[in-house]
């Protein structure tokens, strides 16, 4: 459940419900889509979908959100749409559908699947910054008030930067936002009601679509869930704890497994040892000292192999940097979405305004990942601290009440979106299942047939599994791993 005072609970909770009370409802039935082979793929079918910049003036300037659609291979069996809703922020759902099929052949042939870019990114009215202002962060670790105001600075001066070069979609990049965008999806689409499918970041859309448009769900899944409703302590600990449980069992895969490069070695020895070195500024890529590796890019690098998870090629990466030699390949890098910080400030924003803060607050991380020593909500969350918008979407306890029943699927040793994220979101919803997978790893529909058979049940009859459903995990390997890309 939300941490923090009732009095602030219940004035989010007032904001959001005044926020969906105002929202403007389009008038039905809107223009149909004039769908056309995608450039990248004729087999997927590509169009844009007008929508009002700012929700609270509907009538004035409007952007295009690009969409992506596979038809239903078995048009007689058709069920209706299913939408895909990718995480980051920032993902793209039409490079998504482009690239791949990302259900299962009974879902591709029973449904429509479409997706969308959410607003500011890929194809719809993409944010742009300096690419070099960008990549020029500060170190965000603590160094008293001069580098707490550096952070400051950096991030007044790059919202600053993309605002003057994309105008003022930088301000209206919040979830809410983009769940009105799917509903102005929804009805050029022609359906009453939709399926959605949320990954990571993109389960707090779904939540957010559930919570201003309840009536319209036909079926919701939130695959590896955000919780909205943590405050700045609560959503930094948990997020450290997260990263430092995949570490544990990276560890006891070491101990276990003959694969691991590091077996029969102290595996958390090793990691301090790295971090103290790149701490120090002596660690970089073997045999390029032109390459150096910071603490927090350590860290990332061991998030984007959590993700899949990708162990062999973590461990041999690992020894590679103490011995200096050749690795398989080179530390994992994650991949990166145009500055999508802007749009998780649109969601969230912490409340630390003074290098003493942020350093208690570092301290807390560290305790909760005394090896990792931070989460990926901190190497993210700092370029909101001060950043010069307001807070779209605040965090909150959503107010859901579907009819559908909603479907939770999760990990239990997940590095971005921790169980216990699952567990909380679990009981905010009352009418929700959560479905554990007792792997690791971000994103569980396609673990196993257990996870993509429950999923498959639900989004076609309705059904969803027994609550307290387990599908065993799979032990991982480097051929079932996932492309590591560190956000949610």
């Amino acid at each position: 459940m939300r941490r923090g005072s009732a009095s602030g609970l219940g004035v989010l909770i007032a904001a959001t419900a005044t926020l969906a009370a105002s929202a403007p409802a389009l008038a039905e039935p809107a223009p149909q889509l004039d769908w056309r082979p995608c450039p990248e793929n004729a087999q997927v079918q590509c169009a844009t979908v007008q929508v009002p910049l700012d929700w609270a003036q509907p009538g004035g300037e409007t952007i295009e959100m690009a969409v992506a659609r596979r038809p239903a291979t078995d048009p007689g069996a058709r069920i209706g749409s299913l939408v895909y809703m990718p995480g980051g922020p920032g993902g793209t759902g039409v490079d998504a559908l482009v690239h791949e099929q990302p259900f299962s052949a009974e879902l591709a042939s029973r449904f429509d699947i479409v997706s969308y870019d959410p607003r500011g990114f890929g194809r719809s009215n993409p944010l742009q910054c300096d690419a070099e202002l960008v990549a020029d962060a500060p170190d965000i670790r603590p160094g008293g008030p001069a580098q707490f105001e550096e952070m400051r600075r950096y991030n007044r001066k790059v919202a600053d930067d993309c605002r003057r070069r994309t105008g003022p979609i930088i301000d209206h990049m919040d979830t809410v936002s983009v769940a009105r965008d799917i509903d102005a999806f929804r009805q050029a689409l022609g359906e009453q009601q939709i399926s959605l499918y949320g990954i990571s970041y993109g389960t707090l859309t779904g939540q957010m679509y559930a919570e201003n448009f309840p009536e319209r769900v036909r079926a919701l899944v939130l695959d590896s869930v955000f919780d909205h409703s943590l405050d700045t302590r609560a959503f930094f600990t948990t997020e450290a704890a997260a990263a430092e449980d995949s570490f544990r069992e990276f560890e006891k895969w070491c101990a276990q497994d003959q694969q691991c490069a590091l077996h029969g070695e102290d595996v958390g020895a090793v990691f301090d040892e790295l971090y103290k070195r790149a701490d120090s500024g002596e660690l970089h890529q073997p045999g390029d000292p032109g390459k150096p590796i910071g603490p927090v890019e350590l860290s990332s690098g061991a998030f984007g192999a959590f993700y899949g998870p990708d162990w062999q090629n973590l461990a041999a990466q690992l020894k590679a940097l103490r011995d200096q030699e050749p690795a398989p390949v080179a530390l994992a890098e994650p991949e990166t979405i145009p500055y999508n910080v802007a749009a998780f400030c649109n969601d969230w924003r912490p409340e630390i305004d003074s290098a003493e803060q942020y350093a208690e607050e570092w301290r807390k991380q560290n305790e909760a990942a005394p090896h990792m020593r931070v989460g990926v909500g901190g190497t993210v969350a700092w370029g909101c601290i001060d950043w010069p918008a307001r807070l779209q979407n605040p965090p909150h306890v959503p107010q859901i009440r579907t009819e559908a029943p909603i479907l939770i699927l999760n990990a239990l040793h997940d590095p971005a979106t921790g169980y216990n994220w699952a567990t909380n979101v679990d009981s905010q919803i009352e009418q929700a299942t959560l479905l554990t997978y007792d792997g690791w790893g971000h994103g569980v529909y396609d673990r196993s047939e257990c996870t993509t058979s429950a999923a498959d049940r639900y989004f076609v009859d309705g059904a969803v599994p027994p609550e307290g459903t387990h599908c065993a995990a799979v032990p991982p390997t480097p051929d079932n791993t996932i492309k590591p890309y560190v956000g949610w």
